[in-house]
């Protein structure tokens, strides 16, 4: 294997995002949120991203939304993990947009999950993939093997709710309190016995939503 190829565990790859300031962990991918001046200056550094993707052989998940950029690598050769080769392209990445004078913003970033309460995780996993297409990844989850759709986990409990279905919205720890209070106007306070880390909104059918705080990195004490 080459060296580049190696998967990181979770403590590697929280010390190489000590030096990445502009990336997080989310979803067993590295990301990023980049904005610029203008959507020319966006489309310009674009430019530099597939450049500096053809130099390393890596290709990163692209979004570009009129003044912003976000992106995303993980290895899809190695089972959608994070290796060496998502850290160097990290790397090159970061300085490069230094250089174009762009704003990091990755609290921009939100996350929606499809959580699946049930006993048996392992009585359900060949359905939901099969009908969704999706695979089966090293943490359980089951995820689209293009990274464009929300992914797929099994909450094992031994009292499921009746409702057994609902929803994880993962946002910037910085974003939390905002999006509570943007939300409870429609959905109430919740059950927030759990927050900081997240709180739980009920519908008046019994449907939840999720709303989770990016978990802390070790160690890193930038923004999120």
């Amino acid at each position: 294997m080459d060296s580049n190829k190696r998967i990181m565990d979770a403590y590697e790859i929280s010390r190489a995002l000590k030096a990445l300031p502009s990336w997080r962990e989310r979803q067993g991918a590295l990301v990023c949120a980049w904005s610029f001046a203008t959507s020319r200056e966006a489309v310009d550094f674009l430019a530099i991203v597939a450049e500096a993707a053809e130099r390393q052989g890596h290709h990163p998940d692209v979004d570009w939304r009129w003044n912003t950029i976000f992106l995303r690598t993980t290895s899809h050769d190695m089972g959608g993990e994070i290796t060496e080769r998502d850290i160097d392209l990290a790397t090159l990445l970061e300085f490069a947009a230094a250089d174009s004078g762009a704003i990091s913003v990755p609290h921009r970033h939100q996350d929606l999950t499809l959580a699946i309460d049930t006993q048996d995780p392992t009585a359900l996993e060949g359905f939901w993939a099969a009908s969704m297409g999706y695979r089966k990844v090293r943490e359980g989850d089951l995820v689209d093997p293009e990274r464009r759709n929300p992914p797929i986990w099994f909450q094992q409990t031994d009292t499921p709710n009746e409702n057994r279905i609902h929803i994880d919205r993962l946002v910037a720890r910085s974003e939390f309190t905002v999006a509570r209070e943007k939300m409870e106007p429609a959905t109430g306070p919740g059950d927030d016995s759990s927050a900081p880390r997240w709180v739980v909104y009920t519908d008046p059918d019994g449907n939840r939503m999720c709303l989770c705080a990016e978990p802390e990195v070790p160690g890193l004490t930038v923004d999120m």
